[in-house]
């Protein structure tokens, strides 16, 4: 810890941007150069299990499992309403369900469920992944886990070449119009579907948009996140501040048959230490070491390198605008190799590739 002194939480304040431009670099992958490697991911032996699109008929009516507290998922009731084809993509649907049962009309879809698993006669039927913001029922909008699973199958070696190196002079840097370069595109916003000045913003709740993924900071100033959280927004992100000091980097740890299985909250993290980023939702599939997850992109990133950890939840925080989920990452367990339209797909027991950051401050007290 470090004493307080007049002027030290502006300094604070400065030395965030370094530590926000960074969290764009690891993040964003700007000016970074990522190698990733391909294997094929044939499809899995749960196939049998697995309910097509064909055979849902409206009014079935199914469970799903999500991690509402702790680590041991939970049961709740799905009606289904419809399908609407070619919703996410080409030949891509999405099935439209109606969620009940005590815990989840308590929090409606909530930030951190993309994944849920939904099981119709014990047929595996896909993952809980979109939401109506806004929406005074829990209708939820359902990826196919066969579009999960068939968009992994043949994935294309992708590498992403480093960019130009750019150099920020000191007054930029310590200035208070700084600017991270990235670009600020009219998006929708996690809350509303549309952006902030789109006069469509009376209406705005009226279409489905992927359920946000909350995203935990721990070691990150309020200030910064303040600064950071709109472009997270654009992305889908939804930031969440969580008090915590230093971070021990955990060592792999060895799956066991009860690691990550359907419905267990599973966290994606993208710095770990003093730093702690991490992204949570919840497991649709586990097919021996392969994991299927979120029925939605993380960040989009194709093929990607990501530590995959267990996590528990402490409590789902019911929220009139967008409920979430905290969820604390224990130790990792593998990696998120890829990150596509439909889902993201890991490996249990494969080392990811970290980039290690060490930072040494000194004030201008002279402490260090």
């Amino acid at each position: 810890m470090l004493p307080y002194a007049a002027g030290f939480e502006e300094e604070i304040f400065r030395m965030s941007k370094v530590i926000s431009l960074i969290l764009g670099v690891v993040i964003l992958g700007v000016g970074t150069t990522v190698f990733a490697q391909y294997q094929p991911v044939s499809m899995p032996a749960a196939g049998a299990r697995f309910m097509q699109v064909s055979e849902i008929r409206e009014g079935m009516r199914g469970t799903a499992k999500t991690v509402f507290r702790g680590n041991k998922p939970e049961d709740f009731n799905v009606e289904i309403l419809g399908i609407i084809p070619n919703w996410i993509g080409p030949k891509q649907d999405m099935i439209i369900g109606k969620l009940s049962g005590a815990n989840a009309e308590r929090t409606a879809v909530f930030a951190g469920m993309s994944g849920s698993p939904v099981y119709i006669d014990g047929k595996l039927v896909g993952a809980i992944s979109y939401s109506f913001p806004f929406a005074k029922e829990p209708i939820c909008g359902i990826t196919p886990i066969e579009q999960m699973v068939s968009i992994m199958e043949h994935t294309p070696l992708r590498l992403v070449a480093s960019g130009q190196g750019r150099s920020i002079s000191y007054s930029d840097l310590m200035s208070d119009i700084w600017n991270p370069g990235i670009t600020s595109e009219s998006k929708p916003s996690v809350a509303s579907g549309f952006s902030g000045n789109s006069r469509l913003m009376a209406v705005a709740g009226q279409t489905f948009v992927p359920i946000a993924t909350p995203v935990t900071f721990s070691g990150i100033s309020q200030r910064t996140l303040d600064a950071m959280a709109p472009e997270f927004m654009k992305a889908g992100m939804l930031p969440v501040a969580a008090a915590g000091g230093s971070g021990t980097v955990r060592p792999m740890k060895e799956f066991t048959d009860t690691t990550l299985l359907g419905g267990d909250s599973v966290v994606v993290q993208l710095a770990r230490g003093d730093i702690q980023i991490a992204a949570a939702g919840t497991v649709t599939l586990r097919d021996g070491k392969k994991i299927y997850a979120f029925g939605h992109p993380c960040f989009s990133l194709g093929s990607t390198n990501r530590p995959m950890a267990e996590s528990h939840v402490v409590t789902v925080v019911p929220n009139a605008n967008n409920s979430f989920k905290l969820a604390v990452a224990d130790a990792p367990v593998g990696s998120m190799t890829q990150d596509r339209a439909t889902a993201i797909y890991g490996q249990l027991g494969e080392a990811p590739k970290m980039l290690p950051v060490k930072i040494t401050l000194t004030t201008s007290r002279g402490k260090t």
